[in-house]
């Protein structure tokens, strides 16, 4: 139960948060309809999800393909949290000019949507797979039961998020999911190389590097590590933009 739990809760929230970054840069340029493209974008997402895993052989997705997914997907969501900490922390006025201008341009809804379904696709992919190995471990019940908390869960982080900008303003919670999102973004790009690696790609130097990197990604002792060295990037660039600003 608690596997399933903490693959539903982790894979939704993660969809909660590019939703939420999408939702600021739509709102940004003018144009909240953009969500509905996202919305449209998820369901797609959802539907390829689920004929991609019904159509899967027992023994899961091909393993490069797993790979490439995870890159090009941390490296979109490190684009994106690129975009809203540019656009929330004045870090360039070029970067935010971009950002309104493509939320204004006539085909941002289509943008979206693939996003959208880009972002569902990825996380409901992962979700289903994850879920289906427990399934075979764990009763049904017990499984259910866990989507059914992780659910919840998510749904109880998007009501304390809403609260917390309605109170709070949206500035420092888009400042949190930008934060958010860099760190997901940036450690899936890594879990990808290094996945690469350890595969013998780049020869065996390379190997036993990517091996000595597996304790610090998701599911390792130090893991923590990373994580807290990603999230110092956006942190470092606002705190000097900060001591500018303080400082004219």
């Amino acid at each position: 139960m608690f596997e399933a739990f903490v693959v539903i809760a982790r894979e939704a929230g993660e969809l909660l948060l590019i939703l939420l970054a999408l939702s600021h840069a739509a709102r940004r340029g003018g144009r909240p309809a953009l969500m509905r493209w996202a919305g449209a974008g998820v369901l797609a997402g959802f539907a390829g999800a689920w004929a991609i895993v019904a159509a899967l052989p027992p023994s899961g997705m091909n393993e490069w393909l797993d790979i490439a997914l995870t890159f090009g997907f941390g490296l979109s969501l490190a684009l994106v949290s690129c975009g809203t900490m540019a656009s929330l922390a004045g870090v360039g006025e070029r970067a935010t000019e971009l950002l309104d201008t493509w939320a204004a341009h006539p085909a941002a809804g289509v943008a979206v949507f693939a996003f959208g379904a880009f972002s569902a696709l990825r996380e409901a992919l992962e979700a289903l797979i994850l879920i289906r190995f427990i399934s075979a471990q764990e009763p049904a019940h017990d499984v259910a039961l866990g989507i059914v908390l992780g659910l919840v869960a998510c749904g109880l982080l998007a009501l304390a998020w809403r609260a917390l900008a309605a109170h709070r303003g949206t500035r420092w919670t888009f400042r949190l999911s930008a934060v958010i999102l860099f760190v997901l973004g940036a450690q899936m790009v890594i879990e990808a190389v290094v996945e690469t690696l350890v595969r013998g790609v780049g020869g065996q130097m390379l190997v036993r590097l990517g091996y000595a990197m597996l304790p610090y990604l998701e599911n390792g002792e130090r893991y923590w590590m990373l994580c807290a060295g990603l999230a110092l990037i956006p942190l470092a660039l606002w705190t000097r933009v900060w001591w500018r600003r303080a400082g004219t």
